[in-house]
């Protein structure tokens, strides 16, 4: 989901979008060195890597999810991946973390990297112009929920929005 849902409910407050394999799929060994050149580390669950936050203990700024099915198989690096989902939790990331210039640039440089297109939920291309699109959006959503002492990576917003 490409989009921050503002009025929405404020669960929903994740930006993901998707980087698709333009060409050949990615062995999960690939898809893994790529995201440790970005700062990613495995998380604990299976398919998952997440980039972890400065302060030890805070919950990660981005995670890098595909097919745990693919991270389990019993030789992954057999295992094709098409499709990766870069996502950030709003309310669990301080601003100060600058998770959507972290989110961004991941996707930017992973994309690059790997050959593969951004889009959205809905198929659609992933640019610049959205970049911008999202940024705006988001910062009205930090607004509200500091307007409402919930300030995104506040103890009473990891809380709600847990």
């Amino acid at each position: 989901r490409a989009r921050v849902p503002v009025h929405g409910h404020p669960h929903d407050a994740q930006l993901a979008l998707r980087l698709v394999a333009k060409g050949a799929a990615w062995s999960v060994g690939y898809l893994q060195q790529q995201a440790r050149a970005h700062g990613f580390v495995a998380g604990v669950i299976a398919g998952r890597l997440v980039l972890p936050a400065r302060e030890e203990g805070d919950p990660p700024v981005l995670s890098l999810v595909f097919d745990p099915q693919a991270a389990l198989a019993d030789e992954p690096d057999r295992s094709a991946v098409r499709d990766v989902t870069l996502a950030f939790d709003v309310p669990q990331t301080p601003k100060e973390e600058r998770p959507f210039e972290s989110w961004r640039d991941a996707a930017r440089g992973l994309a690059g990297a790997m050959d593969a297109e951004l889009v959205d939920d809905g198929g659609r291309a992933v640019g610049d112009a959205a970049f911008e699109s999202i940024g705006r959006e988001l910062e009205t959503l930090y607004a509200a929920l500091e307007q409402h002492d919930l300030a995104a990576g506040s103890p009473a917003a990891r809380r709600l929005f847990s």
